[in-house]
């Protein structure tokens, strides 16, 4: 059965992230075999959802914050289709249909024939970025050149700040974000320190 899963948005995902097969495999606990399946638009649905996780995808028809199996059934309830005929276009039961809309559980390739009926397309879409949070920006190749921004540098430093004490040597201090940061937070323990004897 041809299904509508847009192998390119999972590929494409994977490789935006610099990720192999086995990257994903590994970070999400199943084969690559399993991802190879899912890549060709085959296997289930477990696995594919912690894909989607770990690829920043999400479900292509359902509007945010929406469950998607809720959706699916919604959908399926507008078009007035019942159960038993939305099964017997797919080609599964009618079992097979309701653990679909009630858990999202099956396979792709039955998802996948499902949508395809309802009209809805596509089955999967990217998640828009919300911001560059504390990733730093990409610089040009040849400046080879990334600062750690100082975001990222105070949560780093307020992490291990309780144990903190010493000198601060920093021989790759470029903007200064964890030199300027640790000296700040070395010289709030000395303050505190002076003020408890």
């Amino acid at each position: 059965m041809q299904t509508i899963l847009d192998m390119d948005t999972l590929l494409a995902a994977r490789r935006a992230r610099g990720m192999t097969q086995g990257n994903v495999a590994r970070a999400t606990g199943i084969s690559v075999p399993t991802l190879r399946a899912l890549e060709r638009g085959e296997g289930g649905l477990g696995p594919l959802v912690a894909i989607m996780g770990v690829l920043g995808l999400r479900w292509g028809w359902v509007p945010h914050g929406e469950d998607a199996a809720a959706a699916l059934a919604g959908r399926r309830k507008v078009r007035g289709i019942s159960q038993a005929e939305l099964a017997r276009r797919i080609g599964c039961s009618r079992p097979t249909l309701i653990a679909l809309e009630r858990r999202l559980a099956g396979s792709v390739a039955t998802l996948a024939r499902a949508l395809q009926i309802l009209g809805l397309r596509p089955m999967l879409r990217g998640v828009a970025p919300v911001g560059r949070g504390l990733v730093p920006a990409r610089n040009a190749p040849a400046r080879d050149l990334v600062m750690t921004p100082p975001e990222l540098a105070a949560a780093v430093i307020g992490h291990f700040a309780p144990g903190l004490s010493g000198s601060v040597l920093d021989p790759a201090r470029g903007q200064g974000a964890f030199h300027d940061g640790l000296c700040m937070a070395l010289a709030v323990k000395a303050s505190e320190r002076r003020m408890r004897k």
